[in-house]
């Protein structure tokens, strides 16, 4: 077998260019047009088979390797965020307005760098290895659905991503058995009264008043209905109602995140919130709506997938640089879909950068130290090498 050291070495320039003309092109959810014709052109030059869809900016690319073996598939995502980049590098985002702010450029610039080692060495190579370049992580309802609609999974018997995270050290590597990221859900509740003046209030359903009531009522469902052992946050981040300060609100409109692990916790929550709404509501003569959406699931990794990506991993950073998580995060991640269909798991790639202050994803300072990419290159290649046997 090729020499992954030497081949990551080779190639870890030409992977940190293409990160840096991905970052200074940023392009939101389903709008990766320049980033997916890069990705196109690389693929093809490397010699690999490269398929596009009606309609979307995804990109799937297929390595058949000279040997019998599994079909894996190897996953990134290429999509910005609406977030004004507030650094200042030579790579500086160059549309107002949209930046790299949560390290995809990172993860696809990756994968095109792996996807170009494992292509120049595909006649050593055992099975199928199928590469997703995804659009619209950041975008609700994601781009991996479609992907799956349009038969990426078929055949795939694990599936393995990454993400970049500077709570991780550079040079470090974490994984989790089971769950990594939670149930992505969220609503709408709207309460309906009957508006009316100020100084006569009980000629009134007061809607300011419903929603307090349900907004604490609301915190009763994680500590009182949900099992300590378990992990959910139900956050109301908006509430709007009424305009001036002697007029009584006719309604009052809610707006929650909700997040959760278990798929039964996950329903349970959702029927709680709709019997205390109801409850609350027509004690107090008011009616309601609810828009609820279930967003992306949690991501459950498959332990066996999880310990071959933490075996990998110690290949590239030595062991004791690997850790093994067992707290999730409450962030959600459409990978889990993926996930859904074929064994797989997540590798956190540690990406701090050597400053005091470093600013989290989704923050219009954020960066990553570079010297990730040739771990994540390493990571990636040899999981690939690993999982098709």
């Amino acid at each position: 077998m090729f020499d992954v050291k030497q081949s990551v070495a080779e190639i870890t320039p030409q992977v940190v260019a293409w990160r840096r003309q991905i970052h200074k092109n940023p392009e939101v959810g389903f709008e990766e047009h320049k980033t997916a014709a890069l990705v196109e052109s690389v693929l093809k030059e490397a010699g690999i088979e490269v398929t596009r869809f009606p309609d979307s900016t995804a990109v799937l690319g297929v390595i058949k390797g000279g040997k019998p073996g599994r079909t894996i598939a190897l996953r990134a995502d290429m999509d910005a965020l609406p977030v004004q980049e507030l650094i200042e590098t030579e790579f500086k985002s160059e549309v107002p307005g949209v930046m790299h702010a949560c390290g995809h450029d990172v993860h696809t610039a990756i994968l095109m760098g792996a996807s170009t080692v494992l292509a120049q060495h595909k006649d050593e190579l055992a099975g199928t290895i199928k590469l997703f370049f995804q659009p619209a992580e950041e975008r609700f309802p994601g781009g991996a659905l479609g992907m799956i609609e349009n038969g990426v999974m078929d055949g795939v018997e694990r599936v393995f991503g990454l993400h970049v995270g500077v709570d991780l050290e550079t040079g470090k590597l974490a994984v989790n058995h089971g769950y990594s990221h939670a149930n992505c859900d969220m609503a709408d509740i709207r309460i309906i009264g009957k508006g009316g003046h100020g100084a006569v209030p009980h000629r009134t359903v007061d809607a300011v008043v419903i929603g307090s009531q349900v907004v604490l009522a609301l915190q009763t469902i994680v500590s009182r209905n949900v099992s300590p052992q378990d992990a959910a946050v139900i956050s109301v981040g908006s509430i709007q109602s009424g305009a001036i300060h002697n007029v009584i609100a006719e309604e009052a409109l809610l707006k929650l995140t909700i997040r959760s692990l278990d798929p039964n916790t996950r329903v349970l929550i959702r029927e709680r919130i709709e019997a205390i709404v109801k409850g609350i509501t027509e004690a107090m003569n008011a009616t309601y709506e609810i828009e609820y959406v279930m967003g992306y699931p949690s991501v459950n990794n498959n332990v066996e997938m999880a310990d071959m990506f933490k075996a990998v991993g110690e290949q590239v950073v030595g062991e004791g640089n690997v850790e093994v998580r067992t707290i999730p995060t409450m962030g959600g991640e459409d990978f889990a879909y993926f996930a859904q269909k074929a064994p797989g798991s997540f590798l956190r790639l540690g990406a701090r950068p050597a400053k005091e202050v470093v600013a989290n994803a989704h923050n219009p300072k954020f960066e990553v130290n570079e010297d990730c990419i040739p771990i994540g290159l390493a990571a990636m290649i040899g999981i690939a090498l690993k999982a098709v046997e």
